[in-house]
């Protein structure tokens, strides 16, 4: 993947803040209304705003994708905004269902409220996902309810299979595609849709979305053993105390001379501090952090090959600085 001298000037800093924002630089106006309007729905009287910011990745790439057609529109804006939503609704009820006490580095807000509260507040920013959908057209709400059901579907299996030492990677990765893969998919495929852009490069953006969400999931995935606390904003391990086996885990245990020993503290749940630096330098030793690495850059080449196909300009450029920014990402 090329990138431009003034966004190879970001790429060493650890506050990816800076070259987000490059790379956002022609939806920049865009997002900034955005931030507006998420503010309004996520202020609700008597409870405390949600944490600000995120990287915003699902609705900048609604809005990048309808770039290659005749650009932001008010239909764009309005499914960015409902993208956003559906995806903060998301983070909430899970972190109900897998007990979170942290993230971004700050309290979860079923800690702060319990998660009866937490669970209607959820519930209130999937209702107003479909309030913002409503008026988006047909196809969009059946590729945005496509999309939640993969979701949900990706939830089930998660639950079915915790502590579940027999997963293998195909399942994993299925259960990628269904979590992540299909979101940024979506987004990317109705950003161009409704902006009118060419059939043929719409499909394109789909396939670039899928790959890219997979790649981000799996890094996501390597990231809760190889990260900092500090910069994650979460304790490192957190997935595999949780019982959630993902693609580290997942080799270790097929290439480990101690994959029995793996599997006793996970069946056992016997997962404390002193258990997760053991599977982490099992991981180390296996090289199952550096295949990691492998297959999410495998995703991340697909999704640059699609992209290389899509015609050349500032939003074809901000694609390409996002999938390195997946590729590099600390948190």
């Amino acid at each position: 993947m090329q990138n431009t001298a003034e966004q190879q000037q970001f790429l060493p800093f650890e506050n990816n803040s800076l070259w987000l924002d490059l790379t956002y630089k022609p939806i920049r106006k865009e997002l900034a209304d955005l931030e507006k309007e998420i503010a309004g729905v996520c202020e609700i009287p008597d409870l405390r705003p949600f944490p600000k910011g995120g990287k915003r990745l699902r609705p900048a790439l609604v809005l990048l994708s309808s770039c290659f057609g005749k650009g932001p529109c008010g239909k764009v804006t309005r499914l960015a905004a409902a993208v956003e939503t559906l995806h903060q609704a998301t983070l909430l009820h899970d972190d109900i269902i897998d007990q979170a006490q942290s993230r971004r580095g700050e309290d979860t807000f079923n800690k702060v409220f319990g998660e009866s509260t937490a669970l209607l507040v959820g519930d209130y920013l999937y209702a107003t996902f479909l309030e913002r959908s409503s008026g988006l057209g047909q196809t969009a709400l059946q590729n945005l309810a496509a999309v939640l059901k993969d979701m949900i579907q990706a939830e089930f299996a998660q639950q079915k299979d915790l502590f579940n030492c027999a997963i293998d990677e195909k399942s994993y990765l299925r259960r990628t595609l269904k979590k992540s893969g299909s979101f940024l998919a979506c987004c990317c495929k109705l950003g161009a849709l409704l902006a009118g852009a060419p059939a043929k490069t719409v499909f394109a953006l789909e396939k670039f979305g899928l790959h890219a969400g997979i790649s981000f999931q799996i890094t996501d995935d390597l990231l809760d053993f190889k990260g900092n606390s500090n910069t994650l904003g979460k304790p490192v391990g957190q997935d595999i105390t949780q019982g959630l086996l993902t693609l580290p885990v997942i080799h270790v245990l097929a290439n480990s001379p101690a994959n029995s020993t793996i599997r006793g503290l996970i069946e056992k749940r016997d997962l404390h501090p002193a258990s997760i630096e053991y599977i982490v330098d099992a991981m180390r030793d296996a090289g199952s952090l550096s295949y990691t690495a492998v297959v999410a850059e495998r995703y991340t080449c697909l999704a640059g090959r699609v992209l290389a196909t899509l015609p050349g300009g500032a939003a074809r450029d901000s694609l390409n600085a996002l999938l390195e920014f997946i590729k590099t990402r600390e948190c």
